[in-house]
């Protein structure tokens, strides 16, 4: 499957230009202090190459930081794990367990985190598993038993949104 261009835009803005030999994206450095939760979830279907690691500090009530580390990762999944650490960073606990990863309306915040329209299957998937790592981190960091890692729908090159036109010439996304 080919990556879809809101995956390839932020990923060239967010990830590819903010790396260098010496270091990495923010979001994917070692938090300052020992995490209070982590996990760590295969996020591809039927188990893959996408490892990631999700490292949290979090008071009784809000997240204070959420790090990664994506090892074997393809764009799509840093990408996933990216916006769902911009957005988890300072909310309740409580509010990041009530989303259900399988629900496509609670994924509305994350596409809209890809910062450009539309809502590319191939970040669907990958937000999916990504909540998911967030979530039992967050469990961790609360004391509760992880919950195991569904397998999602393998993604499709389609776009889920309704009546969305899209610029073929892909020069025309800047």
């Amino acid at each position: 499957m080919a990556i879809s261009r809101p995956i390839h835009r932020y990923y060239a803005e967010r990830i590819f230009a903010q790396t260098t030999r010496e270091q990495a994206p923010p979001n994917f450095r070692p938090l300052p202090q020992s995490p209070t939760g982590m996990s760590t979830v295969e996020g591809c279907r039927g188990g893959g190459k996408n490892i990631v690691e999700v490292f949290l500090i979090a008071d009784p009530d809000r997240v204070l930081d959420l790090r990664l580390s994506c090892g074997l990762c393809n764009p799509a999944m840093y990408v996933a794990t990216d916006v769902l650490v911009e957005w988890a960073r300072g909310r309740a606990l409580a509010e990041i367990l009530s989303l259900d990863p399988h629900e496509i309306s609670d994924l509305t915040p994350f596409f809209e985190g890809l910062g450009g329209p539309g809502r590319p299957d191939d970040a669907r998937e990958k937000f999916q598993y990504a909540l998911v790592a967030v979530q039992n981190a967050v469990r961790d960091h609360l004391g509760q038993a992880p919950v195991p890692v569904p397998e999602f729908a393998q993604p499709e090159d389609l776009d889920l949104s309704e009546d969305i036109d899209l610029p073929e010439d892909e020069n025309e996304l800047s």
